[in-house]
């Protein structure tokens, strides 16, 4: 009989066109808005991971109760920044830091793509709350 060889396990990476998403602190919101801020860095994760439901989901989920957080779960709101993955993007496998253990990923910092989208997070789940044209971020028109 003989052995199976068994492949090593392949790391986690990103193809392509993975829908990620980056959990940013209230505070950067309207730096970003107003284009003060033009990158996306730091870790990230791919949307098909992880389900969030409210801003206390993603605290634990995301184990952003660390040291000089700015994110409690008590928070009414989050905000993420929405994107797919590009090939020229950079991104790093570096584990967990959540206790489920999904994927996380480091990003060197990359000019905010065209098509970037600014979701908020409340009890319920989550709305788009603007898209980036690649100059500006625009707020969708409100209906009525």
């Amino acid at each position: 009989m003989g052995s199976a060889v068994r492949e090593p396990a392949q790391p986690a990476r990103i193809l392509p066109g993975t829908p990620l998403r980056k959990v940013i602190p209230p505070r950067m919101v309207g730096p970003y808005m107003s284009g003060q801020r033009g990158v996306i860095a730091g870790y990230v994760h791919r949307v098909r991971d992880m389900l969030l439901r409210s801003p206390a989901d993603a605290f634990y989920a995301l184990a952003l109760g660390y040291e000089g957080s700015d994110f409690k779960p008590e928070m009414a709101e989050l905000y993420f920044l929405c994107w797919q993955a590009r090939e020229i993007d950079g991104y790093v496998p570096v584990g967990s830091r959540a206790p489920g253990g999904q994927a996380e990923f480091y990003l060197e910092p990359i000019q905010i793509p065209v098509a970037t989208v600014l979701c908020r997070l409340v009890e319920g789940g989550e709305q788009p709350f603007a898209r980036y044209d690649g100059l500006a971020w625009r707020r969708p028109a409100r209906e009525g």
